[in-house]
């Protein structure tokens, strides 16, 4: 069986543990930068959190081809609460310190007052600092689309083949302090937004994404 270990990284506003599953490849695989993926940063995506423990419980069966983080859900209090912001209504993808955060911003948009300054994006980052990944995926809803940011163009292109979204460099609107703005723009990491539908109550999003899913920690450096 592959090699996993589960454990906290973190706590949410609140005090509920950020759970994260970490998989280790074949001892002789060939060497490749780690993979963080999370979902759920808003809480009002739930759809991403499942697709995640479906990712987890397949990996479970078939190991990855390269050291695994997996983190379903990074905002347990806004899942529990069915919002979008964590429990300081902060929206955590604006919270990031990337060189484009701002204090401004619109409704529903609040990035909290200072960068970083939430709990929950702390683990995050701690967490990538630790396993010093450079391949970084956010599961998001709501649309069909494979977007990237830094060194992610490659990547997107492939997943995109492989699930039949469109891949994008641009997602149409603004993300001051995102966590693309801070990993792929500000430091030219590998980073996927992978968007899949909001509403959707089956497993539609997970069976179209999954290959392009299985792809981002198997296959290539």
């Amino acid at each position: 069986m592959p090699e996993r270990n589960e454990f906290v990284i973190g706590h949410s506003r609140l005090g509920r543990p950020i759970e994260c599953v970490q998989f280790l490849p074949a001892e002789y695989a060939r060497p490749r930068p780690p993979a963080v993926l999370f979902g759920a940063i808003h809480g009002d995506e739930p759809v991403t959190a499942l697709m995640l423990e479906r990712l987890a419980d397949e990996l479970c069966e078939r190991p990855p081809g390269r050291e695994t983080y997996i983190i379903p859900c990074l905002n347990p209090d806004g899942v529990l609460a069915g919002a979008k912001n964590n429990a300081s209504d902060v929206d955590l993808n604006r919270s990031f310190a990337a060189h484009n955060w701002s204090a401004e911003y619109k409704p529903g948009y609040f990035p909290g007052a200072a960068p970083e300054s939430e709990p929950e994006v702390q683990a995050l980052v701690k967490l990538i600092e630790h396993a010093q990944a450079t391949r970084l995926i956010a599961v998001h809803a709501t649309f069909r689309v494979v977007n990237w940011d830094g060194a992610g163009k490659a990547l997107a292109e492939e997943m995109a083949g492989l699930c039949g979204y469109p891949a994008s460099g641009d997602i149409g609107y603004p993300t001051p302090g995102s966590f693309g703005s801070k990993y792929g723009l500000d430091r030219g990491c590998e980073v996927i937004t992978l968007e899949v539908p909001y509403l959707d109550i089956d497993e539609r999003a997970w069976t179209e994404t999954r290959s392009a899913l299985r792809w981002c920690v198997d296959l290539p450096t």
